[in-house]
């Protein structure tokens, strides 16, 4: 059981880690370890002065991860996330009679959300990432397509394709399946999607800025 909200400060070996070039795997894996024992534990959890590098710039970020019981919930849990240049937050409703049996989807989503909000966060704080943020939030499917997103969300699809050992095509069709209802034409708009994401992976590996998926 969630036990009463209250925001805890973790002072753990993540607090100063440095990150050169988007090597992001090892600060990724242990927000994700710390996310899941704060779930086991039932207590939110906060993380100040996190710290990247790149080249000649920096950023430092908060992490904030809080637990909302719902018994009501259709689905196991679900997961909602927001960053800024100084923040990440994660909000995690979950139907406490699914777990633990739902646990290792939990994890492989968790892993795959903090990627994508690393992502933004990058973006809004290094110059050769950066991205103007003129999203269409009233429209999914512009949304999905926009420049800020793709690398957001194709960061953490890859996350997803390694942790569950599938191709990164699978990852995507999982999603898909995952988020069909958010679409108003889901038939003619996910391949738009989908194509858009792909062609981005790929144009990313011949870069070699993001590791090859296949």
């Amino acid at each position: 059981m969630i036990k009463k909200p209250y925001i805890k400060e973790i002072i753990s070996s993540i607090q100063k880690n440095i990150l050169l070039e988007r090597k992001t795997d090892q600060i990724s894996l242990e927000l994700s370890r710390n996310v899941i024992q704060a779930f086991k534990k039932g207590e939110p959890l906060f993380i100040e002065g996190l710290y990247l590098e790149r080249g000649d710039e920096y950023a430092t970020f908060d992490f904030t991860c809080k637990f909302e019981e719902d018994e009501s919930l259709e689905e196991p849990y679900s997961i909602s996330a927001y960053a800024d240049m100084e923040d990440i937050s994660l909000t995690i409703t979950f139907n406490p009679n699914e777990f633990p049996k739902s646990m290792n989807d939990l994890v492989s989503e968790v892993k795959e959300t903090i990627e994508h909000e690393l992502e933004h966060v990058e973006q809004q704080n290094f110059e050769d990432m950066y991205v103007y943020n003129n999203i269409d939030s009233t429209d999914y499917f512009k949304y999905l397509i926009s420049p800020v997103e793709i690398p957001a969300y194709v960061r953490g699809l890859i996350k997803r394709a390694k942790t569950k050992k599938v191709s990164l095509d699978s990852a995507m069709e999982q999603w898909a399946d995952e988020n069909k209802k958010m679409f108003n034409d889901f038939k003619h708009e996910w391949p738009v999607v989908k194509n858009q994401w792909m062609d981005y992976a790929g144009r990313m590996v011949k870069k070699q800025k993001i590791k090859k998926f296949y």
